[in-house]
């Protein structure tokens, strides 16, 4: 395996840096805690163009480790048939007038709202809040280079709609001990939870990206109703001032 050292090394390949304090510093402790104790694979639902996915890979390796990542995308973008209301950036008044945010998180919501209309002078869409638009600039073909160029031999890239590789069991881990939610929309945090959570072992971690979101609402809208029907602890991530929050589920039984 290509081993990286300095941080230019993973910002021209693209990897987040697993060895500096950051957004899924979470998730990767938890990985290298309880890599030996729990049983299942590392599942990424929402790759992208692969920052996370190689990181994951890479730090496997050099734990030791020889579980597989799973990584998930249609590689196209946003499903734009896949939609629900419950997407709309105003679901986020909704969710504050239920007592279901924070005064600082809603205040950090129409603030982010206010300056990306300001700046784009465009009202914001579920198309449009976030700075890579819909994701439609993946690229597998440059993912599966540097999967080449770093010698990673632990990942598995199932590409397609989540609706349809989340349903045929031929494309899940047997047993999971670890998954990043990072999938942005309603449809697709119900579909992936739904599919994975009977294979989460006990005791394993599903890290939610957009829990604390000021662009996404259904990611929070979904976990939540998920969470009315399994035994789950939510709990947030420790934080420094000025940082997102960040929450992850750890399934009970």
């Amino acid at each position: 395996m290509t081993v990286l050292k300095d941080d230019w090394e993973f910002n021209v390949l693209g990897v987040y840096n697993y060895r500096k304090r950051g957004s899924k510093e979470a998730l990767f402790n938890f990985i290298r805690d309880n890599h030996d104790a729990i049983t299942g694979d590392i599942v990424e639902a929402g790759v992208y163009r692969g920052n996370t996915l190689l990181a994951l890979g890479m730090f496997l390796k050099e734990i030791g480790s020889e579980k597989i990542v799973y990584g998930y995308d249609s590689f196209e973008g946003f499903p734009l048939e896949a939609y629900h209301e419950y997407d709309l950036p105003t679901q986020f008044e909704a969710l504050f007038a239920e007592g279901r945010l924070s005064d600082e998180h809603y205040r950090a919501v129409v603030k982010n709202r206010k300056w990306r209309e300001s700046l784009t002078k465009e009202a914001m869409t579920t198309d449009s809040s976030s700075t890579s638009r819909n994701f439609d600039d993946s690229n597998l073909n440059l993912i599966n280079e540097k999967i080449e160029i770093l010698e990673l031999n632990n990942i598995k890239i199932v590409p397609g709609s989540f609706s349809v590789t989340f349903s045929q069991s031929a494309n899940l881990p047997e047993k999971t001990m670890a998954v990043l939610m990072d999938c942005d929309l309603y449809e697709s945090y119900h579909t992936v939870l739904g599919a994975l959570w009977s294979g989460l072992s006990t005791g394993g971690m599903v890290f939610l990206d957009e829990y604390y979101s000021l662009k996404f609402p259904g990611a929070r809208i979904a976990t939540d109703e998920f969470r009315e029907n399994v035994s789950a602890r939510l709990e947030m991530a420790p934080f420094r001032p000025g940082d997102f929050e960040r929450w992850f589920l750890i399934k009970d039984d």
